[in-house]
């Protein structure tokens, strides 16, 4: 309730400033943040999931996009979530695409963003997920969403997959690969056949000599994947996912469609919220049937969950973890409490 008080302040103002206020300020009371934990106190550790030896506490998370620079990571660990995928993240710092560049849809509760992969880069990433490692509990997962520099041509993407690979392999808890998202120029071209596989290959084979050479513990390579495909695209992108040992996939980023919108806006960009759900659920279920009876290849729900029937609807279509996003720029930093209590 007070939340919603709140938020009728806040969205009064466009929602990139106040998620910028929000993300510089909040980092300054990180030693507040044990403080505030009996505020989000609830039984976070029930119905725990195990994926290749990476443990979760619960099976409720952040999606990428929100914290993309791994300023406030403490701060998700203190609300009760079992894990934060940060990023996503480019080798080289970037700017992303021009503003304004993130619209809110009140009436449809959703959010349209072209933000572009504006991020640091992969060096600072590493530091601030090492530093605040240090200060997150034991059991807390910290994921690298990875992507390509907008400038980078398809045919050398995996080079910068692979850069970012390196670079945060011994930060990150696990890593998703995001060919998915609609605001870097030709990036979904990544999902079809002509590069998937290749792609695939090169990233998993520089995570074996990673391991390898470093003497570091294998970790599990997640693929996101776009609400948009077709049958038989899913299907391809699927097969080429077990094929090269990927460990399970992320479903969904954000759609390119505009179907049932009661909000009259037309901006270009990736569309999350309610209106993404049923969308996200009919790939998520679709998946669960290719994949039926391979307990190691993990789903992993994301795409219009606002509480605690979303979550289930996500879980009985096939997802091992569930991940939220727009849901708590619309319900508060509470919802996981509200969502696993």
């Amino acid at each position: 309730m007070l939340y919603k008080i709140l938020r009728l302040f806040l969205f009064r103002f466009s929602p990139e400033l106040i998620h910028n206020i929000i993300f510089t300020f909040l980092p300054w009371f990180k030693f507040l943040f044990p403080l505030l934990r009996p505020f989000y106190k609830f039984n976070e550790y029930t119905n725990s999931f195990t994926v290749n030896g990476l443990r979760f506490r619960n099976r409720l998370g952040i999606a990428a996009g929100l914290d993309k620079d791994g300023q406030l990571i403490e701060f998700w660990d203190t609300a009760g979530f079992s894990h934060i995928e940060v990023g996503t993240v480019t080798p080289l710092a970037q700017p992303g695409n021009p503003k304004p560049r993130l619209f809110r849809l009140v009436k449809d509760k959703g959010i349209i963003n072209r933000m572009g992969f504006n991020n640091k880069g992969a060096e600072k990433l590493r530091k601030k997920i090492l530093k605040a490692k240090k200060r997150t509990r034991n059991d807390f997962v910290i994921g690298v969403n990875i992507g390509k520099n907008k400038e980078t041509p398809l045919e050398k993407a995996h080079e910068d997959y692979m850069k970012c690979l390196e670079v945060l392999y011994d930060a990150g808890d696990y890593f998703a690969i995001n060919i998915s998202s609609p605001n870097t120029p030709g990036l979904r071209e990544l999902q079809g056949d002509k590069y998937i596989r290749d792609l695939l290959f090169e990233i998993v084979m520089k995570k074996n000599e990673i391991v390898k050479t470093k003497s570091l513990p294998d970790k599990n390579i997640f693929l996101k994947i776009a609400p948009d495909l077709t049958d038989e695209e899913l299907k391809s992108v699927y097969d080429a996912a077990l094929s090269y040992g990927i460990n399970g996939i992320i479903a969904t980023n954000t759609t390119i469609t505009r179907k049932n919108l009661r909000t009259k806006i037309e901006q270009e960009g990736g569309l999350s919220g309610k209106p993404l759900k049923e969308m996200s659920d009919t790939i998520l279920k679709k998946l669960n049937e290719l994949n039926r009876g391979n307990s190691d290849f993990v789903l992993i729900g994301a795409g219009g969950v606002f509480n605690s029937g979303g979550y289930k609807d996500k879980m009985a279509l096939g997802a091992e973890l569930v991940q939220v996003y727009t849901g708590l720029i619309y319900e508060g930093f509470g919802i996981a409490k509200k969502i696993l209590k």
